[in-house]
């Protein structure tokens, strides 16, 4: 599988909670910002990654960002809440569908699936992991792969 370059870097991604967790606990939140011209995080995810221990520091480490904004939470389409997902992800989505996006950045398997079903494209942190090897951003993946907490989640490869 070959990863695009930063040459190659889409221009908006809506980047969800569990992303920013986790880059944020092995100091990596900005990737995000090397990979995209534009981030958005709508306020339900800033709300939901700040309640979290060392979450403010994450979110210091995104607003840092020149290319990151903060959008404003939106009434979700009635296609999307019919998905019952939770308000970070259900606005992630929402923002994509209805100002466009090149990407979304989210691990939740079941909000990856409404992505899909909504026409998105889709990336997790292992993804933004990957890329930013394959752009130069970072010498190797494993170290900071072998770092991510595996609390809630399950690593699947393909």
């Amino acid at each position: 599988m070959s990863w695009p370059t930063k040459s190659m870097a889409t221009k908006r991604w809506v980047v969800n909670a569990s992303p920013l967790i986790l880059l944020g606990k092995v100091e990596q939140v900005q990737l995000l910002g090397a990979l995209a011209s534009d981030i958005a995080v709508p306020r339900a995810v800033i709300r939901e990654v700040s309640a979290k221990s060392d979450g403010r520091r994450t979110v210091q480490a995104l607003m840092s960002l020149a290319c990151a904004s903060v959008v404003d939470d939106e009434d979700p389409p009635a296609n999307i809440l019919s998905w019952d997902l939770g308000p970070g992800e259900t606005q992630v989505i929402s923002q994509a569908v209805m100002h466009g996006t090149d990407r979304v950045v989210i691990d939740d398997l079941e909000a990856r699936r409404c992505a899909k079903a909504m026409g998105l494209a889709i990336i997790g942190t292992l993804g933004v992991v990957g890329r930013a090897k394959a752009a130069g951003l970072i010498d190797r993946a494993a170290p900071i792969v072998q770092q991510l907490p595996t609390g809630n989640w399950t690593l699947r490869l393909r």
